[in-house]
């Protein structure tokens, strides 16, 4: 089936029609019917016009078949002497005659409409492939002839060579222009064990690399096939051109660069012994996709750019003289816009790690990082700008990039393009870079200036600059002076945080908007002094700073959390990464749905590549989840039952997928105990779902085991096993790592308590709290909940726990025990503080002991077993036993917001310095006062109400 060709924009085709009268009649005949395509073309590029004449008789049986298949047939025939040729003699003319028709068909079919550009520049990639391996194997062929290989010579194939050549840029993305260089790495595997010396490794593979380039660019009667770079390799001017796998890795991990990071987005192993690609690439994804999102990136491609724009002198946008790729506007414009966002955020979510540009636009906006309408604008755009591109560079074969400088050569690709109006070509060409520029703006920034609002921001020399001082003046600062003396000490390098140079650049230029910001805030040069002390303590600056830079809501928020939410700076001055997940667009998602927050977490330790780096990982995304829901808190999107639900929802995850990663691990050295099941049972605020941001985890080990040994390889008894695997999971939740601590763990609700051992069997944990234990620990109980067990066990766990919930006692004595036990505690734990509101007379203590001694001594009259306290207080009302209950659920509520937000704001809540007027106004806001004085004077009579409230209850209990 022919080629269907659209016809182009008509002209005049006196070279064209001179080449064809001089043909064979049938040719004549066969290229007149896809003249109106040929002939402008063909006229319009003298490179295309002598293709056209040394492969005549080729184009006429192309014409006659479809796209595909002429171009399937130049590749058969490529891969064919790759397996067959003997010299390179033999091969490279080859080579050269299918870049010539595969450059000529992509012209026609590109132009003509039967191929998109692509396809077109998938082609051309397909191209280098096919014609990097055929050369790699006739190389191997050659090797093994010369007895250079330890594998036998049937063997001897680019497939077996252990050496990868790796595609980068637009080769790697198989969207190669025109005319473009190939940008190729070669790294190889010794451990392959290809060569009969492997001394000799780095000399062979990098003579058979310079071979191998040799094949590609010599010119010979045919050309050339493809301009070939090694530079993209690590440290090209001392290195190589063929490095073993282990050098660049850590070449990579110890010094690898943002651009080189960018450079590997499109890394694909394209020829060669792709096992050993296919391997290096999964190595080196950790050092491309970066575990948090990475915002120091968008400086650094900034940066890149802005020295493009002045080595190149791109200029503005304009269409005569243009630079396609380099411009204002141009193809690098949205592929650094691409490329940008899949590093920041590729290393959380996998979706983003494409490679054709194209598809990285698609997945960003899949995973709303940008909206459907800009992935669709910027992949029309982009094409558009690529197929001018094509257009310039086949006119000549010339690698340019830039459009002709007259309006006679620019309408000439305009034609080629479908549009025969020079104007509307223009005009079209002009909006696309427009609405690059547009999009690319939204994410680059040009570079702050150093004023606010017309006026001066100078902080160098030893006097204060007059205009500074009159600047700051207005924008709301007192003392003028004393802001230039803290910010010129920032730039004096006085801090960590801004010793590093990168630190002060991306500093200099975050200046105005961070002054903006400060002035914003209420009181400047307060907020100044505490964003001066914030960065006197943070260790790093050059990520944070370039975060700030990017995102005015980011400055604006951190502001805010100094002065009323100091533990959140803190968290912020400790591990700045807890702050990318505020700009995530899944952000409400993550703090508010258990599902996505349980989703997030699981797909994040997955990553995981030991057990190590699983308790680093855990640490990092408890960390940030923490961060996110009392930032979720503190904002207002999540409520304090719903902070409380995630907080716990998060502490679950992150101890069974530990508890998992422990047991293997465990299981691993010590094998198992055939027919052991164990569960881990909450206690306290981990079982009632209302855990804080501080909050310590609660929780004992059960087992059931038969008495005798576990089968590994360093067999334990059955409790010494129990035991230590306890230990192993309480240091993994526990334990400081370069990460930090992921929790405390309280063991002390075993029974027995720290004198018992760390794990209980079930047998003995039921007859302990049959014969031996006090009330208080089955006050404990009354909420007591299983987070994990194996299957089957939970629900025998909870046959025991209800048993003993269930057991007849002697009332009286029990509330006795309650109340002697709430008087000690009030005597040994006194309150610290009027919010206090956990041991405070009247506080949360008191309602938790109401609700958990009616479990006790009323629990066949309520029916809830395991209930929240909220829930038994409600219960008590309907049921007439506390018929405040319904009332003291509402304080419960309360208490719990207050609770939770101290929890989450303030790192000494029981300091009255810690309560700044910011933080009570922020305290009153989110329990819905008008003022904090309404809410501390509500406060001091629900005290005084729980307290009435638990005398009344006590007395009544006892009549029970």
């Amino acid at each position: 089936m022919p080629i269907k060709l659209a016809p182009l924009p008509s002209i005049a085709t006196p070279r064209f029609d001179a080449w064809l009268g001089g043909l064979p009649p049938d040719q004549q005949a066969a290229l007149r019917v896809a003249s109106a395509t040929l002939g402008p073309l063909l006229e319009s590029a003298p490179y295309l016009l002598s293709l056209a004449q040394q492969n005549a008789e080729w184009l006429v049986s192309a014409l006659a078949d479809t796209a595909d298949g002429a171009f399937s047939d130049i590749i058969d025939i490529v891969e064919t002497l790759g397996r067959t040729a003997s010299t390179e003699d033999a091969l490279a003319p080859v080579l050269r005659i299918a870049k010539g028709r595969t450059a000529l068909l992509a012209a026609v079919a590109e132009t003509g409409g039967a191929w998109t550009t692509a396809q077109s520049t998938a082609a051309l990639s397909d191209l280098a492939d096919a014609a990097l391996e055929a050369s790699l194997n006739l190389l191997m062929r050659q090797a093994a002839e010369k007895g250079l290989l330890a594998i036998p010579a049937a063997a001897a194939t680019a497939a077996n060579s252990g050496l990868a050549i790796f595609a980068l840029g637009k080769h790697g993305g198989q969207e190669l222009n025109y005319s473009s260089d190939i940008d190729i790495v070669a790294f190889y595997d010794l451990e392959k064990g290809v060569l009969v010396d492997p001394s000799e490794a780095t000399k062979f593979y990098s003579r058979m690399v310079q071979k191998l380039v040799a094949l590609m660019e010599d010119r010979q009667a045919h050309g050339y096939v493809f301009r070939t770079d090694l530079r993209l390799r690590p440290d090209p001017g001392s290195t190589p051109v063929a490095i073993s796998f282990d050098a660049a890795l850590a070449y990579y991990e110890s010094r690898g660069q943002n651009w080189e990071r960018a450079a590997w987005i499109k890394a694909r192993a394209c020829a060669g012994d792709r096992q050993v690609g296919e391997a290096f690439l999964r190595a080196l994804a950790p050092y491309v996709w970066r575990k948090h999102l990475d915002f120091a990136t968008i400086a650094d491609i900034q940066a890149m750019k802005r020295q493009i724009n002045i080595t190149k002198n791109v200029g503005d946008i304009r269409v005569e003289g243009h630079n396609v790729k380099l411009g204002r506007g141009g193809i690098r414009e949205i592929e650094f816009f691409t490329q940008t966002q899949q590093l920041i955020a590729g290393g959380r979510d996998k979706t983003l790690r494409v490679k054709p540009t194209a598809h990285a636009l698609a997945a960003l906006a899949d995973a709303n990082w940008i909206t459907p309408k800009a992935a669709t604008e910027l992949t029309q755009t982009y094409w558009y700008l690529r197929a001018v591109e094509n257009r310039l560079q086949m006119l000549r074969d010339e690698q340019t990039h830039v459009m002709p400088a007259s309006p006679e050569e620019v309408a000439t690709i305009g034609r080629l393009v479908g549009e025969p109006d020079l104007r509307a070509f223009e005009a079209g060409y002009r909006a696309a870079l427009e609405r690059v520029v547009g999009y690319y703006s939204e994410l680059f920034t040009e570079g702050e200036s150093l004023g606010a609002g017309g006026g001066n921001l100078v902080f160098t020399g030893n006097d204060d600059d007059p205009g500074t001082v009159e600047t700051l003046a207005s924008m709301g600062f007192a003392d003028p002076s004393k802001a230039i003396e803290t910010v010129r000490k920032w730039h004096y390098g006085s801090y960590p945080a801004t010793r590093a140079a990168a630190a002060r650049a991306h500093l200099t230029e975050l200046l105005p908007a961070l002054l903006t910001t400060l002035s914003g805030a209420g009181n400047a040069d307060e907020a100044l002094a505490k964003f001066d002390s914030f960065l006197s303590r943070l260790p790093t600056g050059v990520q944070l700073f370039a975060l700030l830079r990017s995102h005015a809501s980011l400055r604006t928020l951190l502001v805010q959390l100094m002065a009323s939410a100091p533990r959140m700076s803190e968290a912020v001055i400790h591990r700045a990464h807890v702050m990318d997940g505020l700009i995530d667009p899944a952000f409400a998602n993550d703090v508010t749905h258990r599902d996505v927050l349980i989703a997030k977490v699981d797909a994040f330790l997955a990553e995981s590549r030991s057990y190590e780096e699983i308790i680093d990982r855990a640490r990092i995304i408890g960390q940030e989840q923490k961060f996110l829901i009392a930032a979720g808190l503190l904002s207002g999107t999540v409520s304090a039952s719903g902070a409380g639900e995630q907080f716990t929802a998060l502490a679950e995850t992150l101890v069974t997928r530990l508890f998992g990663s422990v047991r293997a691990e465990f299981e691993r050295r010590h094998g198992v105990i055939t027919g052991g099941r164990v569960a881990l049972l909450g206690f306290g605020k981990m079982a009632s779902r209302e855990m804080t941001v501080t909050s310590d985890l609660d929780f004992i080990l059960l087992y059931d085991a038969p008495d005798g040994e576990s089968d590994g390889g360093k067999p334990l008894s059955t409790n010494h096993y129990y035991t230590r695997l306890t230990q192993r999971l309480v240091a993994a939740v526990t334990s400081p790592t370069a990460e930090g601590v992921l929790y405390e763990a309280d063991m002390r609700l075993r029974p027995s308590g720290n004198a018992g051992p760390l794990a209980t069997s079930l047998s003995g944990f039921s007859a302990y709290h049959r014969d031996n234990a006090w009330t208080w620990e089955h006050l404990a109980l009354s909420r007591a909940r299983v987070i994990v067990a194996d299957r089957g066990f939970a629900s025998e766990v909870d046959a025991a726990i209800a048993e003993v919930m269930s057991r007849s006692r002697d009332v009286g004595k029990t509330i006795d025990d309650v109340v002697s036990m709430r008087a000690l505690m009030a005597k040994e734990r006194p309150a610290r503080h009027p919010f206090d509101l956990k041991l405070a007379e009247g506080g949360l203590v008191d309602l938790e002991f109401i609700a958990q001694s009616a479990q006790l001594v009323a629990g066949h009259l309520l029916g809830l077993p395991q209930a929240l306290t909220a829930t038994v207080l409600s219960r008590l009302a309907a049921a007439d036993l506390v018929p405040e209950g319904a009332r003291l659920a509402e304080i419960h509520g309360v208490y719990s917001t207050i609770l939770q937000v101290m929890s989450s704001a303030l790192v000494s809540p029981f300091k009255d310095e810690a309560w700044t007027d910011a933080f009570k106004e922020l305290l009153a806001g989110l329990t819905h006062y008008p003022s904090f004085e309404l809410l501390e004077l509500d406060v001091t009579t629900m005290r005084a109400e729980v307290s009435a409230a638990a005398e009344k209850w006590y007395e009544k209990a006892r009549s029970l």
